[in-house]
């Protein structure tokens, strides 16, 4: 029995961990649509629902608990979203299907967050490669100066810009901080042409006295990796569409084109 506490406790433990919590929002009153299009009023949520669910997250301060349907909650732990039973006995932390839908409500839900957190992330802490004809599409690409496969994706970047794509980079070193990766990274930021010692340093030719990095480059860095733990990235190169989508891994520029002109159609 010790041993099966020292689990459950371990799991709650770790599970929280993965969530970055910053704001100091509390229990809030929400909104959703049942299937009929009916509007669903968060105050017929039961109090022992929100102590339930609250005790779970251990009283985090940016939880919020709305209706998702007559049978769900919906928890929203800032772009993270879970659901709940009615009675907020049972947490649902991996993927929902609604089985008559065919579809996977907890995607749908963390699509709509990541488009949320982007909406919010400002355009300043974005390294930006615009497109060279007409901008068709603009993708949020979560990258690493010292990943292989990231190197590759930026090798191909004049061919995605010339097919009309935007690539927005947020930068995350894996590495962490401190680490020769995130000084790096920070001396590219704060270059004066910072677009050209981005492509010299995924050459692998890029030197730059960490010495003449201020703390507004740190500070730029350190919030482009707080979005990447806010959205659960853990992993490079990962790229958001515009719809919410992530992409794990590189595509080539005709099949990234592809994907994109799909996810529109999917809207």
């Amino acid at each position: 029995m010790r041993k099966i506490r020292f689990i459950l406790n371990n799991f709650t433990a770790t599970f929280l961990s993965m969530l970055t919590i910053s704001s100091l929002a509390f229990m809030q009153t929400s909104y959703a649509l049942d299937d009929s299009g009916q509007e669903l009023d968060s105050s017929s949520i039961s109090p022992d629902a929100y102590q339930s669910i609250n005790a779970f997250f251990q009283s985090m301060t940016n939880v919020s608990i709305g209706r998702y349907n007559q049978q769900l909650l919906e928890v929203n732990i800032g772009a993270r979203s879970f659901f709940a039973s009615n009675d907020g006995r049972y947490i649902y932390l991996g993927k929902v299907i609604d089985t008559q839908e065919k579809i996977d409500i907890s995607e749908q839900a963390a699509q709509k967050n990541r488009v949320k957190a982007l909406d919010k992330f400002s355009d300043k802490n974005q390294l930006t490669f615009p497109a060279t004809v007409n901008e068709l599409f603009s993708v949020t690409l979560f990258t690493d100066i010292d990943c292989g496969y990231c190197r590759k994706f930026h090798n191909n970047m004049a061919q995605y810009n010339a097919l009309g794509i935007r690539v927005n980079y947020v930068m995350f070193p894996r590495a962490g901080k401190p680490s020769a990766s995130y000084d790096k990274t920070a001396a590219v930021l704060c270059s004066s042409k910072p677009q050209e010692s981005m492509t010299f340093a995924m050459q692998g030719r890029f030197s730059a006295p960490t010495s003449s990095v201020s703390k507004t480059c740190q500070n730029n860095l350190d919030q482009q990796m707080s979005l990447a733990a806010e959205l659960g990235i853990s992993a490079t190169p990962t790229m958001l569409l515009p719809n919410g989508v992530v992409i794990q891994g590189v595509l080539g520029p005709e099949q990234l084109l592809a994907q994109l002109h799909k996810s529109m159609l999917s809207k």
